[in-house]
């Protein structure tokens, strides 16, 4: 339709649908991104050429919803990355979502990590930095908190008994 009547009067409608067809096809955070970006592209071009249309207001909304899964796949690869010890792999991870998805509801978690990693790595200072700026936007939420136990010199032996722990668990 779109190639064979690139004028008629409801090609707004039929690039939407277009683009809510690769939007259903949307599992999870941790399929392939191919629909995702496909659906994203999709509703940022009826955006921007059909702006004063209805599609552009739900595109719109359906972009944000887009943004938080793929701030969802940067979050689990960057907890992957962790998990295994790839410190700067992660940290490029939780970066991510820091510059790209910073109205997610990730953000706090990322700059959580950043502050765990920054500090893991010996980087005090870029630590303390994320810290601060987690602190400034975020002061109310658990990962916050969670900040200030990072520079209690505890740190380390707590997470090295929780790790032993978590072995333990694994093990029985």
């Amino acid at each position: 339709f779109l190639k064979v009547y690139p004028k008629h009067k409801n090609i707004d409608y039929a690039q939407y649908l277009l683009a809510l067809s690769f939007y259903e096809q949307i599992v999870d955070e941790k399929k392939d991104l191919r629909s995702i970006i496909n659906a994203k592209s999709k509703f940022e071009l009826i955006i921007q050429n059909y702006p004063q249309t209805a599609f552009a207001e739900d595109a719109s909304y359906k972009i944000d919803l887009i943004n938080d899964i793929l701030a969802a796949k940067e979050m689990y690869v960057g907890r992957y990355y962790f998990e295994k010890k790839k410190w700067i792999s992660a940290i490029k991870r939780f970066r991510n979502v820091v510059d790209e998805y910073d109205t997610t509801m990730y953000i706090e978690e990322a700059l959580y990590r950043l502050v765990e990693l920054h500090y893991i790595i010996g980087l005090n200072e870029e630590a303390k930095k994320y810290a601060k700026l987690l602190g400034y936007n975020h002061q109310s939420s658990e990962w916050y908190e969670k900040s200030y136990i990072i520079f209690n010199e505890r740190y380390v032996k707590n997470s090295e008994k929780l790790n032993n722990n978590q072995k333990r668990s694994k093990k029985i």
